[in-house]
């Protein structure tokens, strides 16, 4: 029910993901410090703790994405740990009775701490529920070593849960931004293409007329909410699980500079993408990034989480890299000027008429031996990457009088021209006068580089390679027409793989690559004729030593070089055969050298400091 509804159990390890950092690790060495505190007086420190308690008691946390209250219920048992850690240091471990104002403040963490807003009703009960059973249970769990005073029944406390649309109400109707500490959730997991039409509005109506508006994901919209919020009191600080599709490709210009250049926001700590997991039984297949901030820049040290790493940075910026606030724009062709077009190859759209595994484009020849002359090898990722082989019919340059002598062929342009006829889009209609034809015609007139579209994240470095001009791209491949070995050399280099990791989109988590997003917005080096030669000759070692390999496929060889999987199974240690490509991974290494000497730097392959530097060089072309 939750997930038609695009909400997600939260797991207590993701909850701690994103409350740790952004409050509780801060209250938990507060408390330690009073605690540790050399050279006080047993009366300050009193004091300290009484303090200390009262400001966990006059936090306010605000869920505006609540579902059944899961970050609530958390952040109410952590709450009430450290009130118990607080209570026994007060009293040196000794149970006590009842307490007065000599012991400690009246006030205790409460429910009416915590507020939330939820569009679905029955899950706005069950948070409330979730919330009074945890306040039971942590009663029992204080009464061991200390009287509560006063019963657990009647319900004399509550959170505020409302019931209603959180990107539509104002978020002060529920708590005062006056009175709000922090903001967390995980709002819904919806992709902006997958919104409802009424959804879509909400989001145009927070974003207004901007570029790709209708095809942002549905969490831009608290984010927006939440910075609005915020403006009124800075002192606020969120954090949000988020859809990893915002910080990625196309998305992050309308999304960031929209916010950007309305609100002095801050990314003050994030978690780079992760698989989301929970522990309910219809788990969301789903890749998330997790991001805190606020309207005002603080002192705290800031930090990136990827994977098991906790990278200590100076800043953070949309693409969650430690990196200047810098917002890459798609681009319609090289900010470059001297960098060759990249393109993508051919939309065949026949319906599956003129494309031919090797064992069916025997059948076909041998009804139609004459169509061989217009057979050509195709190549798209799946040909690139794992040396598979297909064929497609390539008819642009047919006569009438050739067509009508092949009837299997001419059978099979009637398909194609049918199959356009019926479609819903007029410029597919169109292309049905000329069915013969691809929808478009990505061909190239000499040799080419091909690029995959989509590529294992796994990967080191996005297997690359060169093809003949009678080689037929697909829509799932890239190609840059006339490449050489420089540009062989550039684009398979780790300092082009950082810059695609950083920008590209995602497809899940595999790597997206599109020539406006990645290409097009690379600023390439000024290398002088001795580097570019250079280059030039690690590239061709790159060749070199698949040429070693020339039985295996480019998916083996690049998973030989990429690191092991952590906890690797048996399938894994098949396919990162380390050690076997040692020949390739060392003229990889000798050309990433090459490539960072070409941009001036010796970065000795640090993907902060490559990406860092990336940037800062975009910034300056992209003027």
């Amino acid at each position: 029910t939750r997930r038609s509804g695009g909400m997600h159990y939260t797991s207590p390890e993701n909850i701690h993901k994103v409350i740790d950092p952004l409050f509780l690790d801060d209250l938990k060495e507060e408390l330690k410090s009073i605690c540790t505190e050399e050279g006080t007086t047993p009366r300050k420190r009193e004091n300290a703790l009484k303090h200390f308690h009262e400001k966990i008691c006059s936090l306010t946390f605000f869920d505006p994405a609540c579902g059944s209250g899961n970050f609530l219920t958390e952040t109410y048992i952590c709450l009430r740990k450290l009130e118990d850690a607080v209570l026994r240091e007060l009293r040196q471990g000794q149970v006590t009775m009842g307490f007065g104002d000599e012991d400690v403040t009246q006030d205790r963490v409460h429910l009416g701490q915590f507020f939330g807003i939820e569009i679905n009703d029955f899950a706005v009960t069950v948070a409330e529920t979730a919330l009074w059973i945890s306040r039971l249970k942590a009663n029992g769990e204080t009464s061991m070593f200390l009287e509560m005073g006063g019963d657990d029944f009647p319900l004399n406390e509550s959170a505020h849960v409302v019931h209603g649309n959180a990107l539509r109400m104002d978020w002060n109707d529920v708590l005062p931004a006056a009175q709000c500490s922090f903001i967390m959730g995980n709002p819904p997991f919806y992709g902006g293409k997958l919104l409802a039409e009424s959804q879509r509005e909400e989001i145009r109506a927070l974003f207004g007329k901007i570029k790709l508006v209708n095809s942002i994901d549905y969490v831009s919209g608290w984010y927006m909410k939440a910075c609005d919020y915020m403006e009124s009191r800075p002192a606020i600080r969120a954090a949000l699980v988020s859809t990893n599709s915002i910080t990625q490709g196309e998305q992050v210009f309308p999304v960031w500079n929209t916010l950007r250049s309305k609100y002095p926001l801050h990314i003050n700590f994030a978690w780079r993408t992760f698989i989301w997991d929970s522990e309910a039984s219809d788990k969301a297949h789903v890749h998330v990034v997790i991001i805190g901030f606020s309207v005002v820049e603080n002192d705290k040290e800031k930090y990136l989480f990827d994977g098991g790493d906790q990278l200590s940075v100076s800043h953070i910026n949309s693409y969650l890299v430690d990196g200047p606030d810098v917002i890459v724009e798609v681009a319609a062709s090289p900010i470059d000027n001297s960098a060759r077009p990249c393109v993508y190859g051919s939309l065949i759209n026949d319906g599956g008429n003129y494309i031919f595994k090797p064992d069916e484009l025997e059948e076909f020849l041998k009804a139609e031996p004459r169509a061989k002359d217009y057979v050509r090898p195709l190549i798209g990722s799946e040909e690139l990457i794992n040396g598979k082989q297909r064929f497609v019919l390539y008819l642009k340059n047919i006569t009438a009088e050739e067509l009508d002598s092949m009837l299997e062929v001419k059978e099979r342009v009637e398909k194609v021209r049918q199959l356009r006829a019926k479609s819903r889009a007029e410029a597919t209609r169109k292309t049905a006068e000329t069915p013969h034809r691809f929808y478009f015609d990505g061909t190239c007139d000499e040799r080419y580089l091909v690029l995959p579209s989509v590529s294992s994240e796994r990967r080191s470095y996005v297997p690359i390679d060169f093809a003949e001009s009678e080689v037929v791209p697909t829509n799932l491949v890239s190609t840059v027409e006339g490449a050489g070995l420089y540009e062989f050399g550039i684009l398979t280099s780790q300092t082009h793989n950082d810059w695609m990791r950083a920008v590209a989109g995602r497809l899940e988590s595999r790597y997206r690559y599109s020539p406006k997003t990645v290409y097009n917005t690379f600023p390439w080096p000024e290398p002088t004729d001795e580097q570019r030669k250079h280059i030039e000759h690690c590239a061709q070692g790159v060749l070199d030593a698949r040429e070693n390999h020339s039985e295996d496929s480019l998916a083996k060889m690049y998973d030989g070089i990429s690191p092991m999987p952590e906890n690797p199974g048996k399938a894994d240690l098949k396919k990162f055969e380390q050690g076997r490509y040692a020949d390739l991974l060392a003229a990889h290494k000798t050309l990433d050298a090459a490539v960072e000497a070409a941009y001036g730097v010796n970065f000795g392959g640090d993907e902060e400091k490559i990406v860092a530097h990336l940037f800062k060089l975009y910034a300056e072309k992209a003027k």
